[in-house]
Order: structure tokens, then sequence, then C-alpha cells
């Protein structure tokens, strides 16, 4: 895995950010703002504080530990930008669900309900058993209707991140000098024309990124991060 993240580093951000956009998987939980605690990032009315920040890096660095076992190591980190990346991709989801909200996209109560009685972690026997989907909230300090705002966020983000990738050219053609060597080889034929392909994508993404960059006022506060790392609670994780 190493070698790939060295081998395609330039593509990583997009890696990361789709990672992060995927809320089973890293939640970041409700923050409590009753301190008046100023914001780290604000993107229109949207507003990230310090504490979501941390609770996302933590939980990022500690999938890429679980991952990478003892190949995860603070030169490894470094390497990675892992802090920048997690700063970057919290911000291009908020820009994602600006986007969305300025093309119309929603995510309705229906398709809430599908994701959430489909989802296998909620699932015993083929069959969506509420009692474990409460009680795993419930341990993770959600309720219902956190969680499903959260999720039709996530959702949204999906069909908008599906919907750019419509203007990604996907028609691949191998160099026939390339075609040659791979005659006889239709697997490998076919892997090459789909990494290739998410290549496409994935540049079309990050050039959309970059245009709401331009147009949506983003303010950052990094020195509330900053700060943070220099007295030495970068890597303590908030609870």
């Amino acid at each position: 895995m190493i070698k790939f993240m060295h081998k395609y580093a330039k593509f990583f951000y997009i890696f990361f950010f789709l990672i992060i956009i995927s809320f089973i998987f890293f939640y970041v939980g409700p923050v409590d703002k009753s301190s008046k605690q100023p914001a780290l990032i604000e993107i229109g009315e949207a507003k990230i504080y310090p504490e979501e920040y941390w609770r996302m890096y933590e939980n990022m660095k500690n999938y890429y530990s679980n991952t990478l076992k003892e190949k995860f190591t603070p030169e490894i980190e470094k390497q990675l930008k892992l802090k920048e990346v997690v700063l970057e991709g919290m911000i291009d989801n908020e820009l994602m669900l600006a986007a969305a909200a300025s093309q119309g996209i929603t995510t309705s109560d229906e398709e809430i309900n599908d994701a959430i009685t489909q989802d296998p972690s909620f699932i015993r026997n083929g069959v969506f058993r509420k009692e474990i989907y409460l009680r795993t909230l419930e341990l993770s300090r959600m309720t219902p209707r956190y969680f499903e705002q959260k999720r039709r966020q996530d959702l949204t983000i999906q069909k908008m991140k599906r919907l750019i990738e419509l203007a990604a050219d996907t028609k691949i053609t191998i160099p026939k000098e390339i075609e040659a060597q791979l005659k006889g080889k239709e697997e490998t034929a076919d892997s090459l024309v789909k990494s290739l392909q998410e290549e496409q994508k994935a540049k079309v993404f990050r050039s959309y990124l970059q245009g709401l960059r331009r147009v949506i006022p983003v303010k950052v506060r990094p020195e509330l991060i900053a700060s943070a790392k220099e007295t030495g609670d970068a890597s303590k994780p908030v609870v």
C-alpha cells in the first residue's frame, strides 16, 4: 500500500477526500458550541470548529494506523500530510454541500430510511434490527436525528460527486504500442483502462473543487490548530 501511495501521490488528496465524506467510516460527533469558541473554518453560514477537526484527524490517524500497522510511522504520516489533508477534506466537504444546495440536489426521507435499513451494521440474519441501530447510536453518543442529518449530508455529497464525474471523459484509448504488449492479457488491459478512467474522474473532480473555492468564500484560521500542535495537544483525542 505504501508503494501505491507513493506512485499515485498526486491523486492521494482525492483518495483522502473520498474517505472523509463517508460518514459511516469517520464519524465526527456533535460539538458543544455554547462556549462561543472561534470557528476554524467558515464557509457561508457553515462553521467547523477545532474540536471537530481534531476528532476527524484522530479518526483518520487511527484508520491508517490500523491499516498499515507498524508501517504507519511519524515519517509516513508526514509524507502523507495527514493534518493538511484532513483540513482540506473538511473544507471540500462543506463546499460540496454548498454546491449541492445551489443545484437543488437533496436527499429525501425515503432515501435516508433505505440507507439506514440496508446498512449491514444494523442487519442481523438479513433483517434490519432497530434495537441494534439505536444501541449503536447510543454507544456513539448520537441521537437518531443527528445521525440521519449526517447521513443525509453524506448521500447528498455522493449525488453531487456522481454528477461531477459525469462530466469526465472516460473514453480511454490505449496507445498502440502498449496495446500490442497487452495482447492476450485482457484482465491487465481492463485494469489499466479502469485505472486511467478513475484518474480522469479524479482530475475533473479536483478541478471542480478548485473552481468552487474561487466562487465560494472560505475563511480558515489555521493558527487555531497550529497553536494546539505547538502545545502538544495535536495528538490528544477529543472526548
